[in-house]
């Protein structure tokens, strides 16, 4: 059986800058699911969180992002690195 190169995790915002920086330095995809899905009055991403990916798609060419209805799961597939400067603001 072929086994999946997704990086796959269960357990929510837990790392998730440092997951996403391994997806991209490996060109793996990346699923994680169950983001904040407990928090009644705010699930899924955050502000901040959704800032890091807008800065990842500004770094690369052809990253693709998809984000559920609710923001708790995301799916991350990177594109390849770009050189150079990028202008991002933060949250």
């Amino acid at each position: 059986a072929k086994r999946s190169r997704t990086l796959r995790y269960d357990d929510g915002a837990t790392q998730f800058r440092l997951r996403l920086a391994a997806s991209v330095l490996s060109s793996r995809p990346l699923l994680i699911r169950n983001i904040r899905f407990d928090d009644i009055d705010a699930p899924g991403l955050r502000e901040h969180e959704a800032s890091f990916l807008r800065l990842l798609d500004r770094m690369t060419n052809g990253t693709r992002i998809e984000i559920n209805a609710t923001g708790t799961q995301l799916r991350f597939k990177p594109g390849v690195l770009l050189g150079g400067t990028v202008e991002h603001d933060c949250p």
